[in-house]
C-alpha cells in the first residue's frame, strides 16, 4: 500500500498522528485527485451521519392496476414459454423446408419449395449462369483485342525505330565511303602531282638524256 493509501485509510479510521496530519494536509493542497476523493469521502460521511429513515407508505396495492388471477400467472409463467418455443421451432422448419402456404378459394394450401419450384429455380440458375458466361466472354474477348492492339503498337514502333536506325547507319556508311573515296583522290592527285613535278624537274634539268629515254 502506498503512502497515500495508507493516509487516506487511516483518516477514514481517524488514526491520523500528527506527523502524518500534517503530511495528509500538505498531500490535499499538492494533489487535486486526492483532494477530490476526501471531499467526496467527508459528503458520503456527512450524509450517512445525518440519514434518516422514511416511513413506508401504506399502499393501497388493489388502487393500482388489476391483479393477475392464478390462471393468468400459469398462461404467463408456464404455457407462453412453451408456445413461445413451439412457434420458433415451427418457423425455423418452414424456412429450412423452404414451406410455402397460400390460400386460394377459401383453401389453405401448403407446399415445400423443393418440389413446386424446383425446375423454376433449376431455369433461373441456368439463365444466371448463361449470362455470367457472355460477359465473361465479352470480357475476355475485349482484353484479347487491347491485347493484340497494344501489341501490334510495340510491333510498328520497334520497326519503325529499325529502320530508322538501319537507315541512319547506311547514311553514315555511305557517308564514310564518300570520304573514304574523296580521300584517295586527294592522296592520288597529290601523288601525281609529285610525280609530275620531279618529272618537269628532271626536263628541265636533263633535257637531252629525258629526251633519249622517250625516243
Amino acid at each position: 500500500m502506498s503512502d497515500k493509501h495508507e493516509l487516506f485509510a487511516l483518516w477514514l479510521d481517524g488514526q491520523l498522528s500528527a506527523a502524518q496530519q500534517q503530511a495528509f494536509e500538505q498531500l490535499c493542497a499538492q494533489d487535486d485527485e486526492f483532494a477530490q476523493q476526501v471531499a467526496l469521502a467527508k459528503q458520503v460521511s456527512h450524509t450517512a451521519k445525518h440519514y434518516e429513515e422514511q416511513p413506508v407508505p401504506n399502499w393501497q396495492i388493489p388502487a393500482i392496476g388489476p391483479q393477475p388471477g392464478a390462471s393468468s400467472s400459469w398462461w404467463r409463467l408456464r404455457a407462453m414459454p412453451s408456445l413461445s418455443f413451439g412457434m420458433s421451432m415451427l418457423a425455423l422448419v418452414m424456412v429450412l423446408f423452404r414451406v410455402e402456404v397460400q390460400i386460394q378459394s377459401g383453401a389453405l394450401t401448403v407446399s415445400f419449395a423443393g418440389q413446386g419450384r424446383e425446375d423454376e429455380i433449376r431455369r433461373q440458375v441456368d439463365t444466371e449462369i448463361a449470362q455470367f458466361r457472355e460477359q465473361q466472354q465479352v470480357l475476355l474477348a475485349d482484353y484479347s483485342r487491347e491485347m493484340r492492339e497494344q501489341q501490334q503498337d510495340v510491333s510498328s514502333q520497334l520497326t519503325s525505330y529499325l529502320l530508322t536506325a538501319s537507315r541512319s547507319e547506311r547514311r553514315e556508311d555511305f557517308a564514310e565511303l564518300i570520304k573514304f573515296v574523296n580521300q584517295q583522290r586527294e592522296d592520288d592527285q597529290q601523288f601525281y602531282a609529285r610525280q609530275f613535278n620531279k618529272l618537269q624537274q628532271q626536263v628541265y634539268q636533263n633535257p637531252e638524256p629525258v629526251a633519249q629515254e622517250n625516243l
